[in-house]
């Protein structure tokens, strides 16, 4: 009695799956007529529009440009510029290296990187890029102990003498080449700085 039971409840849920599975095997409702959805035979529309008539095409040679009283009459390769650029000769030249006591040549590039930093028995690291800061360019230290070294923030080459600087672009010391790797000089606090590498 029980199974007659089950399988009356059960026959309409499993007819109903059985359809389902038929009917998702179709594609969709309107192929097998069951939806409103009728396909219509239009014909599809090309994306390419017809060709139009138009005169045939003719080469013909362009006037040369009115010429202007006040122009340069160089060619642009020989002046170096472009319209509107800045001629090569106006802009500005780093300044030329300048010798030392020894005789070496001093220039910014030769500044660059880091460098041993030593002022009144103390030494830690002096690092100096070409970036622009207040006071000429970037500079920091590293392992510093007295607040005056620690406050150097940029440098500047002026001639074979070069200005380190703390807040503000304000000086802190001043020192000279003694070559290309050697600089000494005084700290506007008053005592001798060098640094080397």
């Amino acid at each position: 009695m029980m199974e007659k039971l089950m399988s009356r409840r059960l026959a309409p849920i499993g007819l109903v799956a059985l359809m389902a599975a038929a009917l998702s095997g179709c594609g969709s409702f309107g192929a097998i007529g069951l939806g409103p959805m009728e396909r219509s035979a239009k014909p599809v529309e090309s994306d390419t529009l017809p060709p139009v008539a138009s005169a045939p095409v003719t080469r013909n040679t362009l006037p040369p440009p009115p010429v202007d009283p006040n122009a340069q009459t160089a060619p642009m390769a020989e002046q170096g510029t472009l319209p509107g650029a800045t001629p090569i000769e106006s802009t500005p030249s780093a300044p030329p290296p300048v010798s030392t006591a020894s005789g070496a040549e001093i220039g910014r590039t030769d500044l660059l990187g880091g460098w041993t930093l030593q002022s009144g028995g103390e030494s830690c690291q002096l690092f100096m890029t070409l970036t622009s800061w207040t006071g000429g360019y970037r500079a920091s230290t590293r392992g510093c102990q007295s607040a005056t070294l620690k406050s150097i923030s940029a440098w500047s080459l002026n001639g074979s003498q070069v200005v380190l600087a703390g807040a503000n672009g304000v000086s802190v010391a001043s020192l000279t080449s003694s070559g290309k790797t050697q600089f000494n000089g005084q700290l506007n606090s008053g005592g001798a700085v060098s640094f080397y590498r």
